[in-house]
């Protein structure tokens, strides 16, 4: 794998900035912001509006089902495309598309509000179709943060970046419960579609630094587009296999993906029904979570960990986080679950920093791309069948939310335990 990474760093971009913020990474920053607080506002509309329509656990499996479909399906082929085509393009003209989508879905909530079965299918549409944008966006992003900023400053990069995102979540999931309630769907679902066009409109306005081709990329070109790809695919499929310590990482967190959905699928009737309090407060767990991830990608910039105490530090925050699974259906008081949501969300920032700057570490530029989409599909391929299967298994129980929670937060547990007896992927976490 040596001279796999010598022969990327021959192909590097060029005109790469001093300083952490500049004028292409700030746009780049504003632009997820603002589309985030759009995106955020939809899901948690989405949930409480079938949860009021359909009261159907099951749907609203299938519907989390759908976000995660496209980039399971389709990442290796995003991740391919990722690495050849412009990356400004791809992040701006994804978010100017999904603007479009959704205000196609806003229309008929104003127009045709008693079309109760149209405007599901609407729902499911866009979860689907932005699911699918995203697929193609988010490994750009990932990889142009890279080439936007120093490499000494990569952490505080990262930090700010998923801040600034988790802080969007935050203000739109603390909101969205209330502005639910008081405004509807269908205005939620409009902001969703003007956040996403002012973002895409602005991240035009971005330069990231191109990659110098060599002879053999410039040759590569003249095959025929099929095959180009699948000598590309290869490429990035026997990288990721070569590297046992990212493969074994890539697995574990499948695994958790799989062990966590019946919480995600479930926690909208954790907040109304457990914990007996308004559908603002979803909302309002969520916003705790948020809030508490900006304080870990915070920590995780500001004090950058290296070698063992990165292992150190993902590790305890997975520990931590399905520990306080089960604790929260101990304590039901409110300012309790809010407390138990917030270092979920601290854990859990502290943990993504660490690990996406690993990755970008580690991974040669030239297969960034590629790698990320095979681990997208690897990562979130188990999340749609267990939101699904989830949600079918939450109805059979009679919507036991204790029951889900248990389940998930012991078996998660023990997934994280038995990630430890695994040399590569300690050996793995404390290599940078």
């Amino acid at each position: 794998m040596e001279n796999v990474g010598a022969e990327a760093s021959a192909v590097l971009v060029t005109g790469k900035p001093e300083r952490l913020w500049n004028r292409n990474f700030a746009l780049l920053w504003q632009g997820q912001l603002v589309s985030s607080l759009g995106k955020q506002a939809f899901a948690v509309m989405a949930m409480l509006w079938l949860k009021d329509v359909t009261r159907s656990g099951s749907i609203m499996g299938l519907v989390m089902m759908a976000a995660m479909l496209p980039p399971v399906l389709l990442g290796p082929v995003a991740g391919v495309f990722v690495d050849r085509w412009d990356r400004r393009k791809i992040i701006a003209y994804t978010d100017i598309a999904g603007g479009l989508v959704v205000l196609a879905a806003a229309l008929l909530f104003f127009l045709l509000p008693g079309a109760r079965s149209l405007l599901i299918a609407a729902v499911f549409a866009v979860t689907l179709a932005t699911g699918l944008l995203d697929t193609f966006s988010q490994p750009s992003i990932s990889s142009s943060v890279p080439l936007l900023v120093p490499k000494e400053k990569l952490e505080a990069a990262n930090s700010l970046n998923m801040s600034g995102v988790q802080l969007a979540v935050f203000g739109a999931q603390g909101s969205s419960g209330l502005l639910y309630t008081i405004l509807g769907a269908p205005l939620l679902i409009l902001w969703n579609a003007v956040t996403y066009l002012y973002a895409g409109i602005t991240e035009l306005f971005m330069r990231i630094p191109r990659k110098v081709r060599t002879s053999e990329q410039k040759e590569r070109e003249k095959l025929h587009p099929w095959h180009r790809f699948r000598l590309e695919f290869a490429e990035g499929l026997r990288y990721l296999r070569g590297e046992r310590g990212l493969l074994t990482l890539v697995l574990v967190y499948a695994v958790l993906n799989f062990l966590i959905s019946p919480v995600l699928v479930t926690l909208p009737f954790f907040a109304t029904d457990f914990l007996g309090l308004g559908a603002a407060w979803y909302g309002y767990l969520m916003a705790a979570f948020g809030l508490g991830a900006v304080l870990g990608y915070i920590v995780a910039g500001a004090f950058p960990t290296r070698g063992r105490a990165r292992e150190l530090a993902v590790n305890a925050s997975l520990a931590v986080q399905t520990v306080l699974t089960l604790v929260a259906l101990v304590f039901k008081a409110p300012a309790a679950e809010l407390a138990i949501f917030l270092v979920i969300g601290l854990t859990g920032g502290v943990m993504n920093v660490n690990i996406n700057t690993l990755i970008q570490l580690s991974v040669p530029p030239d297969y960034m791309g590629r790698v990320q989409g095979i681990m997208t599909t690897i990562c979130a391929g188990a999340m749609p069948l267990g939101m699904a299967l989830s949600g079918f298994l939450f109805d059979l129980s009679g919507q036991n939310v204790s029951l889900m929670f248990i389940v998930s937060g012991v078996a998660s547990l023990v997934a994280v335990v038995a990630a430890l007896m695994v040399k590569d992927y300690r050996k793995y976490l404390a290599s940078r």
